[in-house]
C-alpha cells in the first residue's frame, strides 16, 4: 500500500514540483497551501508523513508543527520541516518541538529521498530503501552463459534493474548488464539475480521477468548511475520550474 504524504507549503511551484517528485517515490501527496487547511486535512485523513514550510502566510509552519505534536491524536506522525531559513535558532525551534527532520531549500532530490524513506521505516523493522529507483522503460543487455539477452526494462535503481522475459534466468545466475546512460554513454557493470517471477497468476504489477541486483560497480559507476537517475527522476521538474526548489 502507497504511503499518505501530506505537503504544505503556500508557494505554489514548490507544491507542483516537489509534490510530482514524491509522487514518482511511490507516494500519495495531498497538497495544502497554509496550516489552516493542512490541520483539518490531517484531521480527516490521518497521513503517515507531515513536510511544512517553516515560513508561510496565515500560520506559520513552528506555530503549526506546534498544534500537531500537541494534539495527542496526531502527535505520533513525523513531520518534516522545510526552509531557506537554516539560522541555528529556527532549527533547534523545530527539533525541540519533535520535528523528525529539518531540509534546506533549494530541496536536493537523494536529500529528500533519504528522509522520507527513514520518516517512513525507521523503527518499522522493515528495511529502509537507500536507492532512488524510477520506472525505467529502455532496453538493456544482459549477457549469461554465452548468450546476449535484448531486454526491456521495468524500474531501475542505483542498486539494480527489473527486467521484462517470459522465461526468467535462475535465481543466482550472474550476468553482465550494459546499460545505456545518457547521450551515447553506457555502463557496462556485473549483476547476480535474485529475483524472479514467471506468470501474471499473482495479478502484481510487475511483468514476467527478474530483479538483478548489481556489484563490483567502481566509485565512478555508482556517481554516474546516480547522476542518471536524478535526471530521469527529476530532470524535467529542474528544467520547467519557475524558481529554483530542487537540486540534483
Amino acid at each position: 500500500m502507497k504511503k499518505k504524504l501530506i505537503l504544505v507549503d503556500d508557494n505554489k511551484t514548490f507544491l507542483m514540483y516537489v509534490g510530482l517528485l514524491l509522487k514518482r517515490f511511490g507516494v500519495d501527496v495531498l497538497p495544502a497551501q497554509n496550516g489552516m487547511e493542512a490541520l483539518k486535512m490531517i484531521k480527516l485523513h490521518p497521513p503517515d508523513l507531515i513536510m511544512i514550510d517553516v515560513h508561510m502566510h496565515t500560520m506559520d509552519g513552528i506555530t503549526m508543527l506546534r498544534h500537531i505534536k500537541a494534539d495527542r491524536e496526531i502527535a505520533p506522525i513525523p513531520v518534516i520541516m522545510i526552509s531557506t531559513d537554516m539560522s541555528p535558532a529556527t532549527v533547534s525551534s523545530c527539533r525541540a518541538l519533535g520535528c523528525f527532520d529539518y531540509l534546506s531549500k533549494p530541496i536536493k532530490v537523494d536529500t529528500l529521498h533519504e528522509s522520507i524513506q527513514k520518516a517512513f521505516f525507521e523503527g518499522s523493522g522493515r528495511s529502509i530503501r537507500k536507492h532512488i529507483r524510477t520506472a525505467y522503460h529502455n532496453k538493456i543487455s544482459v549477457y549469461s552463459n554465452g548468450i546476449t539477452y535484448h531486454l526491456y526494462t521495468e524500474i531501475l535503481s542505483e542498486g539494480g534493474v527489473y527486467v521484462r522475459k517470459e522465461a526468467p534466468l535462475p535465481i543466482g545466475s550472474d550476468v553482465d548488464v550494459t546499460l545505456p546512460l545518457e547521450g551515447a554513454d553506457t555502463l557496462q557493470c556485473k549483476g547476480k539475480v535474485i529475483y524472479t517471477k514467471e506468470t501474471f497468476g499473482d495479478f502484481s504489477t510487475l511483468s514476467p521477468g527478474m530483479a538483478i541486483e548489481f556489484y563490483g560497480l567502481s566509485e565512478q559507476n555508482h556517481e554516474d548511475m546516480k547522476n542518471y537517475l536524478k535526471t530521469l527522476v527529476a530532470g524535467d521538474i529542474l528544467e520547467e520550474q519557475q524558481e529554483k526548489v530542487l537540486e540534483r
